[in-house]
């Protein structure tokens, strides 16, 4: 896409802009983030309520690490989807953002 043309969609530009997809990226980075923490911490996480906050798609993993013996493909499935559902949450929170921040653009 050239930087002249515009998506056919116009709420979609807001998702071509830098901060929505910094925000796109907090929303990788934050549950990796966690998950490494909850490593180190010797498999529990000490701040539950701080991770509910920051990682609020965690109940889909969660539901799954529930169980007695997980499969580990129900593990990675389970774990990709509660990442990319956070990602467009994410995401849309840097969209409506941006979008309030608009009339102080150039």
């Amino acid at each position: 896409m050239a930087a002249s043309e515009k998506p056919s969609i116009p709420f979609l530009r807001f998702f071509l802009k830098p901060f929505v997809k910094y925000c796109a990226l907090a929303g990788l980075l934050v549950p990796v983030a966690i998950l490494i923490v909850t490593q180190l911490q010797g498999g529990i996480f000490e701040w539950p309520y701080l991770a509910i906050a920051l990682w609020p798609s965690v109940f889909i993993y969660a539901a799954v690490d529930a169980f007695d013996n997980p499969s580990l493909i129900s593990l990675i499935v389970s774990l990709t989807i509660s990442i990319g559902l956070n990602m467009i949450l994410y995401s849309l929170f840097g969209a409506i953002v941006s979008w309030f921040f608009r009339p102080f653009e150039k």
